[in-house]
C-alpha cells in the first residue's frame, strides 16, 4: 500500500494478459459470464417477487460483513423495493440481525445456480466482499460492493460498467487480503463508518445509471 499503486488494477484484465503469451487476445470489455438455461431461471421466478433487490450479507471472514444490512433493508422496504437475502447456511448462522417481516430469506436454501437466477432477475444486488457480489456480475447485474478488512485495489472490484463500491479508506484499511485477521481496534469502525443512508444513496444512483 506504501509504495504500489494498484488503483487501475483488476483481475479480470490480469487474466486476461496471462492468454496473450497463448496468442489469444481478449478485449477488456469482455467479462466472464454465466449461462443459464431459460429453465432454470423459469423454474426460480415463482419464488421471487417483482422489483426487488438482492443483499449478500455473508463473507467467509467476520472483518468483511457490513452489520447494518437490516437498517437497509428497512428502508428499501420503505422505497417501495422488496428485497431478497441469499448466501449460505453459516452466513444465515452468523448474521445476529432481525429483518423485517416482508424479507424473504433463501441463505441457505438454494444451490449455487439456483442462487445466480435469482441474481439474474434481481434490480441491484448490494452485498460484501464476498462471492454474492461476484455471482451478479457473472450474471450482468448491477452491484454495490461494501469493503470491509479488505481493498478494492487488490482488484475484485466490480467496474464501472458492473456498478460500484463503498470504501472508507481508513488508515488502518486493509486489515489483510482476504480480511483473516482481527480489527486491531476491536470495532471494525471500516464498516460501522458506513450508514445505512450512504448505502441507499450509492445503491440510487447506480439504479439511475442502469
Amino acid at each position: 500500500k506504501k509504495f504500489i499503486n494498484l488503483s487501475d488494477f483488476n483481475v479480470l484484465n490480469a487474466y486476461q494478459e496471462t492468454l496473450k503469451d497463448l496468442g489469444i487476445y481478449i478485449s477488456k470489455t469482455e467479462k466472464p459470464k454465466i449461462i443459464l438455461k431459460e429453465e432454470e431461471k423459469k423454474y426460480i421466478k415463482s419464488y421471487i417477487p417483482e422489483n426487488f433487490i438482492a443483499l449478500g450479507t455473508g463473507a467467509r471472514y467476520k472483518n468483511k460483513m457490513y452489520p447494518f444490512f437490516n437498517k437497509v433493508s428497512e428502508i428499501l422496504i420503505q422505497k417501495g423495493f422488496n428485497v431478497v437475502l441469499l448466501g449460505s447456511k453459516e452466513d444465515l448462522k452468523t448474521d445476529k440481525n432481525i429483518y423485517p417481516d416482508k424479507v424473504i430469506d433463501l441463505r441457505g436454501e438454494l444451490s449455487i445456480r439456483e442462487s445466480l437466477s435469482v441474481l439474474s432477475y434481481a434490480d441491484l444486488t448490494i452485498s460484501n466482499d464476498s462471492a454474492v457480489a461476484h455471482m451478479s456480475r457473472a450474471v450482468s447485474t448491477p452491484v454495490l460492493m461494501i469493503y470491509g478488512a479488505t481493498h478494492p485495489d487488490f482488484g475484485f472490484h466490480p467496474l464501472k460498467d458492473e456498478g460500484d463500491f463503498i470504501f472508507k479508506n481508513l488508515p488502518c484499511q486493509p486489515c489483510d487480503l482476504h480480511g483473516k485477521k482481527s480489527c486491531r481496534y476491536g470495532d471494525t469502525r471500516c464498516l460501522k463508518n458506513i450508514t445505512p443512508e450512504e448505502v441507499i444513496g450509492k445503491a440510487f444512483s447506480i439504479l439511475e445509471k442502469s
